[in-house]
């Protein structure tokens, strides 16, 4: 396309030398006829230029004194593209005599080959003879910018004209529009954009003018006024200029609609990006499927949080082979990773950083952040902690704002900074993120990223208190924090001020209906709404002689009564059944089962929770009864729990079938300084039908040794004892016993995709049995089963056990398997 654009330009150059070709008669000599020499020159000015070619060579060779012969063909070489061989003979003709339009047809040439300093030299001799020439000055100026020799291009078009714009006169204009030229390919297209409208202003119907002002306002990132303007004179722009134009804009318009994006909040955050998408569409209905204009489609319906239609356009993309650039790999990334598919999201952001190119500096570390979190969904922590330890590192806290020695904040390093602790908290390396938030807060301890992190990090570390006056904190200080409203709305639902939680959500669901963290508050308290049924099961057969060998308990609770007694307020029905063997000393074992049905009330508010409920036992002792129990927060770190059953259904099937009931109270107090470590420390007394009291203390220390995304591990050490009032009674009754116990729970997770997972649990402890009246004797245990959790609507686990523990001397094996679920009821 170039080497046609020089040949068309050669040509016009030439325009003279045809005509002085074929009007001046005197010049041939007698040995070549006018009228063959003309047929030759009008076949080549209508394409045949290889026969006049060669028939100009052959006259060259046969009469060499002949200059008009030479003249000739060396511009016909020039329209034929051939201008190397034109230029063999550029010394020959750069003298003295040599006409203009020979000398213009040599400085084409050498341009079109890019020998600048021989199209200098050329230009410089003809501009001697004529110093006025306006093709021989552009020329000239072309060799200087082919030469990167910009500042003597300038200073050469500035000599022609006055100091100031407001002298320029009419005769001015081509040099001012060469002027326009200059700055462009200087690339200082805003005085490039003022000559050219200066040009203009000399002449309204400068077709060059008009172009360059057009293309320099587009170059000056004004995009809108060149397309403004080229709409007078469509029809001097071709169809790709037109589609350039209109690309240009919509592609700006997704600029500032992501700049929209990052300062205004709400729904008018988006009118921007809504107009980017209306102009991109526009284009494509205009000028046809242009892959330019669908990548910028792409960062906008990313943008607009559009997901799913980017994926789409991306799948057409790829599936026409087209290749996409960095930042359109990035936002179908982006978009795989919003709905939740973290492999494709992992490849494509290697896939933009590795093909990231100058333009795209900017952006990488945001695609490595991206990157970081996709590792991390896809259960690549390892990975996804040291990309983010990596871009921290490299981040500086200051960036160059594009005037040296001139440095401000870098608004990149809070969120590179901040991130290796959300991986952390991601993976369970709970500690780990906190430490190093603590370091953030010592250094930046009002920065909104590393307080809405810390506040989610006591959310994690189970601090619901802490983080709710952490996120009421960032809301007063901020409410645009969209994090800060999110996390106090959590920590709300945590704390059983349901009410207040979904004052949140609605404002919320109608501003940022996309945003994650709001569809999860959502989700949340819709779970909250929905009834709920808890099953624990436990099926065993040997060495439980305290108590029921088996059972099975059952509460089903039904949505909160917001329309009735009030959200605090759930009504429950409970079932419980135990059984257990009576002796198995007698040849012929009994089973004992025993069923209790209840109804009850449920009420939970900010600190307190509280259930009551009135039963009645079916079988075996029969009776009726009331339980009650009393839960008080009096922190994050504090707890207390009181309890009443009148009517207690976990007794041994000896007590249930000699008709032996019993009432018990319970009192406990926990101290949790977080999810790795506590004490709890539990007192009772159970009061039988028959005059016997037992009273039981125990306590127990648990940590956590090992967290991480697979693996936990955690001890705990408890001791116990007990004492009966009674003796010679018909079920085991020691009169004083102790027990101490040592145990290792370990937690593997083997799989997890975002809210659902399979944990694998084993438990296995040992422990010391001392009983009154009979030798110590030691304790021992296993357990192995799974965990299966969906969505924080439905879990269940499962497993098996087997443990070994004395009873009046004797150690006896107890077999049993176990079964839990809790359904969030839709």
């Amino acid at each position: 396309m170039r080497n046609k654009r020089n040949r068309l330009q050669a040509a016009v150059s030439g325009i003279t030398f045809c005509f002085l070709g074929l009007g001046v008669t005197g010049f041939t000599q007698a040995a070549i006829p006018s009228t063959e020499y003309d047929a030759v020159i009008h076949a080549a000015r209508d394409g045949q230029t290889t026969p006049a070619i060669e028939k100009l060579q052959a006259w060259h060779r046969a009469y060499p004194e002949n200059q008009k012969v030479l003249y000739d063909l060396v511009v016909v070489l020039a329209w034929a593209g051939d201008f190397n061989s034109a230029l063999a003979y550029a010394d020959a003709l750069t003298v003295a005599g040599t006409p203009a339009y020979v000398l213009k047809s040599l400085g084409q040439s050498a341009r079109s080959v890019e020998r600048w300093s021989l199209a200098e030299k050329i230009y410089r001799h003809a501009l001697r003879t004529d110093p006025n020439d306006m093709e021989l000055r552009t020329g000239l100026v072309h060799a200087l910018i082919g030469q990167k020799q910009f500042d003597a291009a300038l200073q050469y078009v500035q000599n022609f004209l006055p100091t100031f714009s407001s002298a320029y006169k009419r005769s001015d204009a081509p040099m001012v529009t060469l002027l326009g030229f200059v700055y462009s390919r200087r690339e200082e297209a805003l005085y490039a954009a003022n000559a050219y409208q200066d040009a203009l202003r000399l002449d309204p119907q400068s077709r060059e003018a008009f172009r360059g002002y057009v293309f320099s306002l587009n170059g000056a990132g004004m995009p809108y006024l060149a397309a403004r303007n080229a709409d007078k004179h469509l029809d001097w722009f071709s169809r790709e200029e037109q589609l350039q134009l209109a690309h240009s804009v919509a592609g700006h318009t997704v600029n500032f609609g992501e700049t929209q994006l990052t300062v205004d909040e709400k729904k008018p955050r988006f009118q921007t990006t809504d107009t980017a998408l209306a102009e991109t569409a526009g284009v494509l209905d205009r000028f046809g499927p242009q892959a330019a204009t669908r990548f910028d489609r792409m960062v906008a319906l990313r943008d607009r949080q559009m997901m799913k239609e980017v994926v789409q356009l991306y799948q057409e993309l790829s599936a026409a082979g087209i290749a996409m650039p960095s930042y359109a790999k990035a936002a179908a990334a982006d978009a795989y990773l919003y709905l939740e598919q973290p492999e494709q999201a992992r490849d494509l952001y290697i896939a933009a950083i590795n093909d990231a190119g100058r333009g795209d500096v900017a952006n990488v570390d945001t695609w490595r952040n991206g990157l970081a979190y996709a590792y991390s969904e896809a259960e690549q922590h390892d990975e996804a902690q040291a990309l983010a330890d990596g871009v921290m590192q490299v981040t500086p806290t200051l960036a160059n704002r594009g005037i040296p020695s001139v440095e401000a904040p870098n608004g990149d390093y809070p969120t590179a900074t901040v991130t290796p602790a959300l991986i952390r908290m991601y993976a369970d390396r709970l500690k780990e993120a906190e430490k190093h938030l603590a370091e953030l807060r010592a250094i930046a301890p009002f920065n909104g990223q590393t307080r809405l992190a810390w506040a989610s990090l006591q959310s994690s570390r189970e601090h619901p208190r802490a983080a709710l006056d952490e996120f009421t904190l960032m809301q007063l200080d901020d409410h645009k924090s969209l994090g800060a409203q999110v996390g106090r709305g959590e920590s709300l639902l945590a704390l059983n001020e349901f009410s207040q939680a979904k004052i949140i959500l609605p404002p919320l669901l109608d501003d940022y209906p996309e945003d994650k963290g709001v569809q999860n508050l959502a989700r949340k308290l819709d779970i909250h709404d929905r009834p709920f049924l808890r099953i624990s099961t436990t099926i065993g057969k040997g060495g439980q002689l305290a108590g029921a060998e088996s059972i099975f308990d059952a509460q089903l609770y039904s949505e909160p009564l917001t329309n009735s007694l009030g959200e605090p307020f759930r009504v429950f029905t409970h079932l419980s059944r135990s059984t257990g063997s009576v002796d198995r000393q007698l040849p012929t074992e009994t089973s004992v089962p025993r069923t209790r049905i209840g109804v009850g009330l449920d009420y939970r508010v900010r600190d307190f929770e509280i259930e009551g409920e009135v039963n009645q036992a079916t079988q075996n002792a029969d009776k009726s009864g009331i339980a009650l129990q009393f839960v008080k927060y009096f922190s994050d770190h504090w707890r207390m729990r009181l309890a009443a059953d009148s009517n207690v259904n976990d007794l041994s099937a000896a007590a249930y079938n000699a008709n032996v009931t019993g009432r018990r109270v319970l009192a406990s107090m926990t101290w949790q300084q977080n999810e790795s470590r506590s004490i709890d420390a539990e007192v009772s007394a159970t009061k039988f039908s028959d005059g016997n009291q037992r009273d039981v203390f125990g306590i127990a220390w648990t940590e956590r040794w090992i967290s991480g995304p697979i693996f936990k591990l955690d001890s705990m050490i408890s001791l116990a004892t007990s004492r009966n009032s009674a003796r010679d009674v018909v079920y085991f009754n020691p009169i004083r016993d102790r027990e101490a116990t040592v145990a290792l729970l370990g937690e593997w997770r083997t799989w997890r995709r975002y809210r659902r997972s399979m944990v694998q649990q084993v438990q296995v402890y040992t422990g010391r049995y001392w009983q009154e009246a009979f030798n110590t004797g030691s304790t021992s245990g296993l357990q192995y089963g799974h965990l299966w959790s969906f969505d924080d609507e439905f879990s269940i686990g499962y497993g098996l056990g087997v443990s070994m523990h004395p009873y009046d001397g004797v150690r006896e094996k107890r077999h049993y398997g176990y079964l839990n679920l809790n359904w969030a009821i839709k």
